[in-house]
């Protein structure tokens, strides 16, 4: 008993050194039932073959408040409606007030959007209508927009990578220095003292230079003040407060990786030639989301009849529940990471790549087993 008990308990370390928690998780939740397989019901689906828009490469999928959705795509920001009907596209293309030549991440407050755009660099206000309301320039750089924080909002900058120094002909890796800030909506930028490294991989061709990413910034706000933030090939989920630029604790599991089978795809005729990335394993944390306050660790453990592992932690470092999640069609192992796909509350939205090769967002309810057939 006591043994089984042990195997329930995280290991909590204090570093003096780094003035954080060092977390080990158990080997088991402590859900009495770890591993089980939870259920996708449709609610609605959004196809381009109505008109009015068109799907390209839709990248960003978050919910709108009405209960309906948003997806970016090329020069479209489109919102469709709790029925999932198309409503109207708020991309205004151009470099004048209100205007945008790209997107690179959003998110919505109250009945407003909040769309920042990294070059130039500005945050455009729109109410869910697209109506313009105001456009504000961050008074310091900022690469990224990450969530709400607050009454501020959660970005980060980044450090442009030496691509200079990449000699060697077989490639070579670089570190990207991601450092977390804080925004306000009037674009006063504060930054922390958080940094948290990314890998890319880098190979100089005789005219050109091509490039991927090895690791991703993965960062998501929580409950009073904090962020958890993956950053590392391993499994490691890092604790952060933002707003006293504290580093809380880390978290690790003793996972089992799994192994990288690169796709057996030639390049396009014409098109960018693509990258053999040197990795032996997958990224053992591929997404990130919060959910009711504790993290899901969306993993690299894909069973075919399963889907994709999902475990549950606090922030405070508990191994809470693990489970199995669907995976919409379409998507694999090695294309998870940067698949669109977002999970919020016990909702689902994301991407999905039909037998034909259309494109259609979907919004699925997530159900866990009914007790009785438990």
């Amino acid at each position: 008993m006591r043994r089984a008990t042990l195997a329930l308990m995280s290991v909590l370390v204090f570093s003096a050194a780094f003035g954080q928690e060092m977390v080990t998780l158990p080997s088991k939740p402590r859900n009495p039932e770890p591993g089980r397989v939870l259920e996708l019901r449709e609610v609605l689906r959004i196809s381009d073959a109505a008109g009015g828009f068109f799907f390209k490469n839709p990248e960003n999928i978050q919910p709108a408040p009405d209960g309906g959705v948003l997806v970016v795509d090329k020069a479209e920001f489109l919102r469709f409606d709790a029925s999932g009907r198309f409503a109207v596209n708020m991309f205004r293309e151009g470099q004048g007030p209100g205007e945008l030549q790209q997107i690179e991440n959003y998110l919505v407050r109250d009945s407003r959007v909040l769309a920042f755009q990294r070059n130039p660099m500005k945050l455009v206000f729109t109410g869910l209508d697209g109506k313009f309301l105001r456009e504000v320039k961050p008074d310091a750089p900022v690469t990224r927009l990450l969530g709400r924080y607050g009454d501020r909002l959660l970005a980060a900058g980044n450090a442009v990578p030496a691509i200079d120094k990449v000699q060697k002909p077989e490639g070579e890796f670089l570190d990207i220095a991601w450092t977390l800030k804080l925004m306000s909506e009037d674009g006063r930028v504060e930054a922390t003292s958080l940094t948290y490294p990314t890998r890319m991989f880098a190979k100089r061709l005789p005219n050109a230079l091509i490039a991927d990413n090895m690791t991703f910034l993965l960062c998501v706000p929580l409950e009073d003040g904090l962020v958890a933030v993956a950053h590392e090939e391993g499994y490691v989920v890092k604790i952060a407060d933002p707003a006293k630029d504290t580093a809380v604790r880390t978290i690790r599991r003793d996972y089992r990786r799994v192994r990288y089978d690169p796709e057996k795809s030639a390049d396009v005729a014409g098109g960018a030639r693509r990258l053999a990335v040197p990795r032996d394993y997958h990224n053992d944390i591929q997404k990130l989301f919060a959910v009711d306050g504790r993290v899901w660790v969306m993993t690299s453990t894909v069973d075919p009849g399963k889907g994709v592992l999902v475990d549950v932690i606090s922030p405070a470092g508990e191994y809470l529940d693990c489970f199995f999640l669907p995976l919409p069609k379409g998507v694999g192992l090695n294309g998870l990471g940067r698949h669109p796909l977002t999970i919020y509350g016990r909702t689902m939205l994301a991407l999905e790549v039909i037998e034909d090769g259309r494109l259609e967002v979907v919004k699925y309810e997530i159900i866990a087993p009914a007790a009785r057939d438990r």
